[in-house]
Order: structure tokens, then C-alpha cells, then sequence
């Protein structure tokens, strides 16, 4: 078979319909979707602020739920999404438990949160 017997032909717009953006429902497009992962992935990570920055600070039932919190959220946004603020979390830590191992008038149980938060995010 040669070339000459392969010519190109109009599309057939008879046949195809056009669609506009109308016709697509909000939930399919991608700056929807986008946009509501991002709320998503955002409300999570201030979650996960609140609670480890708490429990970093000594606060127990936030030392608590970080333990339950932590690996939810890495499950549900993946280790990508969280890692800059993991290390935050880690600096954060460590320079609590750093400040209260020799600052004998501070009370410890703050820098053992502290050791604990950066045991969980180390795993």
C-alpha cells in the first residue's frame, strides 16, 4: 500500500458534539477537585498543628490523640504532604526538650512530651 492511498478528511462534526464547560458537573473538574483536596489537606495539617504543638508543650490528651492523629493523617494525604511540616514539629520539639532537660526549675514531663512527639514522628 503507498502513501497516496491515505488521505486525511475532515472531522466529522455531524457526528460529534461539542461540549462546553456547562456540561461537565462541578465535582469533575479539576479546580474543583483541587481546590477541595487543598481544604482538605489544609484542614487536616492545622488539625495536626494544634494537637502536636499541644502535646509538645506537655498537654496529655493532645499527647494522646498525636499518637492516633499522626498516622491517620499520613494515611490519608501521604508522606509528601506532610514532611515540611513533620520537620517543623521535629525542630520544635527539640528545642523544648533541649530548653527543659537543663532548666531544672521547669517541670520535665514538658521536655518527655517533647521526646515522645519526635519518637512518633521519627517512625
Amino acid at each position: 500500500m503507498s502513501d497516496r492511498h491515505l488521505h486525511p478528511h475532515a472531522a466529522h462534526s455531524s457526528h460529534c458534539q461539542e461540549l462546553t464547560l456547562g456540561d461537565v458537573p462541578d465535582e469533575e473538574l479539576p479546580s474543583f477537585l483541587l481546590h477541595s483536596e487543598s481544604e482538605y489537606v489544609r484542614a487536616m495539617l492545622e488539625d495536626l498543628d494544634d494537637v502536636i504543638f499541644s502535646a509538645i508543650r506537655g498537654d496529655e490528651e493532645a499527647l494522646q490523640r498525636a499518637h492516633t492523629l499522626w498516622p491517620e493523617v499520613v494515611d490519608a494525604i501521604g508522606w509528601e504532604l506532610v514532611e515540611e511540616s513533620r520537620e517543623q514539629y521535629l525542630r520544635f520539639a527539640i528545642d523544648v526538650a533541649k530548653r527543659f532537660e537543663s532548666d531544672t526549675s521547669r517541670r520535665h514531663e514538658h521536655a518527655i512530651a517533647a521526646i515522645e512527639i519526635i519518637s512518633l514522628l521519627a517512625i
